[in-house]
């Protein structure tokens, strides 16, 4: 698959940029619907009739997240009952352009040592620096988006 264009990458990585500061206060130990709903004094009971549901179905989904069982649409809706939002995302742990580049090299450097074994095996061992020859693979890769 290939990469994203520059502009994109930068679009891309200006919005995970403004995530990523968020994922350290995400996880929640009692989960956000529970956290949300005591810092907004509502009661089971007040949720469960907002919600249309009984209270013990608002017990078990709020048991649910905790166990990471629910579901995301059962988050948006009780999210939407509760008039917040439900924010939900996947972020690199690392910029994406770093991420992508040390996967390019962790393949490339698997793929140079494979051929080097085969070279050494028929006798015509490489004598170029095994570490030039890694980032010049790892470059190749990355242009190709070839880095799983």
């Amino acid at each position: 698959m290939k990469l994203p264009e520059k502009l994109a990458m930068k679009q891309i990585e200006r919005r995970l940029e403004n995530l990523r500061g968020f994922t350290k206060d995400a996880d929640i130990r009692t989960g956000w619907i529970v956290y949300m709903r005591r810092a907004m004094c509502m009661t089971l009971g007040t949720l469960a009739g907002a919600a249309g549901l009984s209270q013990a179905t608002v017990q078990q989904i709020e048991k649910r997240e905790t166990a990471g069982k629910v579901t995301l649409a059962t988050m948006r809706r009780i999210a939407a009952v509760m008039d917040c939002e439900f924010v939900y995302a996947i972020v690199p742990k690392c910029e994406l352009n770093d991420f992508l580049k040390e996967k390019a090299a962790i393949k490339a450097a698997r793929m140079v040592r494979e051929a080097d074994v085969h070279m050494t095996l028929e006798d015509q061992k490489v004598s170029a620096d095994i570490k030039d020859r890694i980032e010049r693979v790892a470059g190749d890769l990355l242009a190709k988006g070839d880095i799983w």
